[in-house]
């Protein structure tokens, strides 16, 4: 029996160990070559058809496809974006809930995520009521997303620290 390893099994290892460097360079990989928006995707089918080469031969390396991208990228990004910052309280309990794993949640919890993820990405969601099977497909979601959120901002926020000092 293979037991695999999540997030958490890595944030608390030691951060000197061999292990753990070589998954946060997997990890910064993954968000590196990640599909933000149409501009990626047009930049991945030029360069499997050899157009991105065509235009750099005729134009240059400066050819103004970065720019492009990031204004596709900006106009039609993959998922929402978070609209508004999350404040210190909601920050802590974000960092309160997501610091175990968790296999239930309760209407308390439920309704306090609902309020943060609908103020970060300005949306209209209701906490699930009802039939759990079909009601909380969308909440799991919500809070998956607001996960990657909340670890984004955790990374900037040691990067940051670790530029102070």
């Amino acid at each position: 029996m293979s037991a695999t390893k999540d997030d958490s099994y890595y944030q608390d290892i030691d951060k000197r160990t061999k292990e753990y460097k070589d998954w946060k360079e997997l990890k910064d990989l993954q968000l590196a070559e990640s599909t933000k928006g149409l501009g990626d995707v047009v930049e991945s089918i030029a360069k499997a058809t050899g157009v991105a080469k065509v235009v750099k031969t005729f134009f240059g390396e400066d050819c103004g496809c970065g720019d492009r991208k990031d204004a596709l990228n900006a106009a039609l990004p993959f998922g929402i974006e978070a609209i508004n910052c999350v404040d210190q309280d909601d920050f802590a309990y974000l960092e309160s809930f997501f610091s175990r794993p968790r296999t239930r949640v309760n209407a308390v919890q439920q309704n306090r995520l609902v309020d943060i993820y609908n103020h970060v990405f300005e949306q209209r969601m209701v906490a699930p009521s009802g039939c759990a099977t079909c009601s909380n497909k969308g909440f799991i979601k919500a809070v998956n997303k607001l996960h990657k959120y909340y670890d984004a901002n955790v990374t900037e926020l040691n990067n940051y620290n670790n530029e102070e000092e």
